[in-house]
């Protein structure tokens, strides 16, 4: 650089440093504004005001669920996020004056959310549907917890989704929360036109005069990252992609070759599930070779989604890995039944003999049981003695036909029978274990259920003299239907919990959570820790107990059992388990997890138990007792390979060799969302004498 440039940077720097100052300046003055107070808004039309930033992207969501809200029920939930309630002599007063302010009517909620006095308020006009007891559930269950998790957008969607329920006079579904960040990322406010204008010619010269420097400084740092990214580089992940599709590609064309023998070897029935799982892994493997033909055209991709597709890639070939391994094992169990079917045969005599000897002893312990519970509480196994011994009869008739078949030179089709022989007599053993599971589920209820009833009526009179005080006494309108609901609820767990403890336990828990959720504020930290731990013990035992027995309901019934009540206890197991890994670390999300798996437990049981009183079996197909709807009933009829194999094989050339060993894997997902066909806000005539009422309070 000559001298003469020297001099020219020199004075050009000087005056970009001159400006970049004045910039700064004018930005320190603006800051103040932008952290300005927020007094009552306006919604300008809108359903959604976010003076925070808090939403982000999960915006579309929040406004997803208030049109599905205001389609199904016609009420419309507004939400506002400030910084906090200004301009108002409180939380409640902040949130009737902009309900005032947008004319809000009958059909209207508000919901305002403080982030960072972390405060909330639910305002509504005094004839809203729901009285003031619902609202408090509704802020208990739904917001609340929401809040609590920094789940901005979850507290609207899940207060939609309560509301909803609510109305419709369901019971308030569990909440489904995503815990975020507790300070905001966007602040209200921000620069004015005139800082922009101002702060544009400094900005431009700057890019001029730095725009080689920035550039190198940006390949320096772009390189920085990549080496510093965790996992496989995309070199590994391109050869692993190429590597997996051609296995996976060359396994799938072996199997459906191998398809039609097995078909014309064991029929169509055994071989359902085998065919399922040839067409998913055919549609994985296009899906597949999709995206590597995205990540080989010349369109330019960003570094992220080449790494995504091959993530993905990886993923739907492992995902139709493990299925391929899973029939493996059921097919070469099944070819090992038709070279060799003694053993299993003798097994199957001995193991129904076993069966049949434990079987008075299951009887008499249901006898016991009748004698003490009502018939409701032991619904999920009344007829699981008859049911076992039609399992153990259908499986010793099966087993008897046996040899007549190999005789007659059906091999293959004496295999599948020694299967479902072998399933029968397992499901009839299910049948009677889960006599003792539920009696230990019992035993547990009525001693929790002596518990809750005396912690709930502590709950009630440390309410009620809560009440007596004068900061209690501002709180008598929301407090005063959670005792009288909790007091209802306590009478009729003494009069008929002993007949049905797992219910009465239920049922109790559900009502005392709101009022318990209001007393945590005046509680000290320590003694409502030690609470909530025990609570959760007890909460634990009885979701446990509860979906064990689900569980062997549903598998002794599988033929009769649709998706929901399947989908239904998968969710309970996965918060149970949820709520045992935060035992110790967060006993209260624990507690509301273990809660929730209560909950979906209860529902997949009256989902099971509906779709078992709907059920009509299929034509017994020549057999001459009802042995073989008892059969069907327990799924044994059809497809044999639904259980999968109890350890992975890995594949190459077929369905029968080979491996994958490729592990982790991510995906991204999106959706577009729409929002209300109207603008036009719901309004009434009717007056707000008496003022709006609504709950809140600190999270």
């Amino acid at each position: 650089m000559s001298s003469s440039d020297r001099r020219r940077f020199f004075r050009l720097r000087s005056g970009l440093l001159a400006g970049i100052g004045l910039l700064f300046a004018l930005l320190a003055i603006q800051a103040p504004l932008s952290a300005a107070a927020t007094d009552p808004v306006d919604f300008d039309g809108a359903y959604i005001v976010d003076r925070t930033g808090v939403l982000g992207p999960r915006a579309a969501e929040v406004q997803n669920a208030l049109d599905e809200l205001s389609r199904q029920e016609g009420v419309n939930l507004f939400v506002v996020y400030v910084d906090d309630f200004t301009g108002a002599d409180d939380r409640q007063a902040w949130a009737d004056d902009t309900a005032i302010k947008n004319d809000l009517g009958v059909n209207d909620v508000l919901l305002a959310v403080a982030t960072d006095d972390r405060l909330y308020q639910v305002s509504v006009d005094p004839d809203f549907a729901l009285s003031d007891a619902q609202l408090a559930q509704l802020e208990a269950s739904s917001i609340e917890p929401s809040l609590r998790q920094n789940d901005w957008a979850g507290a609207a969607v899940n207060a939609a989704t309560g509301l909803g329920d609510l109305l419709r006079g369901d019971v308030v579904s569990a909440p489904v929360i995503t815990p975020g960040d507790a300070k905001p990322t966007v602040r209200g406010g921000g620069p004015t036109a005139l800082t922009w204008v101002l702060g544009g010619t400094v900005v431009i010269v700057a890019a001029v005069v730095g725009i080689v420097f920035l550039r190198r400084r940006r390949t320096a740092s772009a390189a920085a990252v990549r080496s510093g990214e965790t996992g496989p580089n995309q070199k590994d992940l391109d050869r692993e992609v190429g590597r997996l599709l051609v296995e996976l590609d060359d396994a799938v064309s072996s199997s459906e070759q191998e398809l039609g023998f097995a078909i014309a070897q064991f029929g169509d029935d055994a071989t359902a599930t085998f065919v399922q799982t040839v067409d998913s892994a055919k549609q994985k493997v296009r899906e597949s070779f999709a995206l590597k033909q995205r990540l080989d055209d010349s369109s330019p991709d960003s570094a992220e989604d080449r790494r995504a597709w091959s993530l993905r890639i990886i993923e739907l070939c492992t995902s139709a890995d493990a299925e391929l391994d899973a029939q493996a094992e059921a097919f070469a169990a099944l070819r090992e039944l038709e070279k060799n079917p003694q053993p299993a045969l003798d097994a199957i005599a001995s193991g129904v003999a076993a069966t049949r000897a434990n079987a008075p002893r299951g009887t008499a312990a249901l006898a016991s049981l009748n004698t003490r519970f009502a018939p409701q509480a032991l619904a999920t196994v009344s007829d699981n003695p008859s049911q076992a011994e039609k399992l153990l009869s259908y499986a010793d008739a099966t087993a008897r036909a046996v040899p007549g078949l190999i005789a007659g030179g059906r091999a293959s089709e004496a295999a599948v029978s020694i299967q479902r022989a072998q399933a029968a007599v397992a499901q009839a053993g299910v049948l009677l274990s889960a006599i003792d599971t539920l009696t230990t589920a019992l035993q547990n209820a009525v001693a929790a259920l002596a518990t809750a009833v005396s912690e709930a009526s502590s709950d009630t009179t440390e309410a009620r003299a809560l009440l007596s005080t004068p900061q209690g006494a501002a709180r008598s309108a929301e407090l005063g239907p959670l005792i009288a609901q909790v007091e209802a609820t306590v009478a009729h767990a003494q009069a008929s919990g002993p007949s049905d403890p797992i219910a009465a336990l239920q049922t109790l828990q559900l009502a005392n959570a709101p009022l318990d959720a209001a007393l945590a504020a005046e509680r000290e930290q320590a003694q409502r820790l030690a609470r909530v731990q025990e609570q959760l013990s007890r909460t634990l035992a009885a979701a446990s107990g509860t979906i064990s027995a689900v569980k062997e309901y549903v598998v002794t019934r599988r033929g009769a059992v649709s998706v929901d009540a399947r989908t239904r206890i998968a969710e309970a197991e996965r918060l149970l388990t949820e709520a045992q890994s935060l035992q110790t670390t967060d006993p209260e999300r624990a507690l509301a997890s273990a809660t929730q798996a209560n909950s979906f437990a209860q529902a997949a049981d009256q989902s099971a138990h509906s779709d078992v009183d709907a059920y009509s079996a299929p034509s017994s197909q020549g057999w001459p007792d009802d042995n073989q709807d008892s059969a069907a009933l327990g799924g044994l009829l059809g497809g044999l390979f639904s259980g999968g194999g109890s350890s992975r094989r890995s594949y190459s050339g077929g369905l029968f060799g080979g491996s994958s060993s490729w592990g982790g894997s991510s995906r991204s997902s999106g959706s577009s969302r729409s929002s209300r066909s109207s603008g036009s806000r719901r309004s009434s005539s009717s007056s707000r004498s008496g003022g709006r009422r609504g709950g809140g309070g600190r999270f």
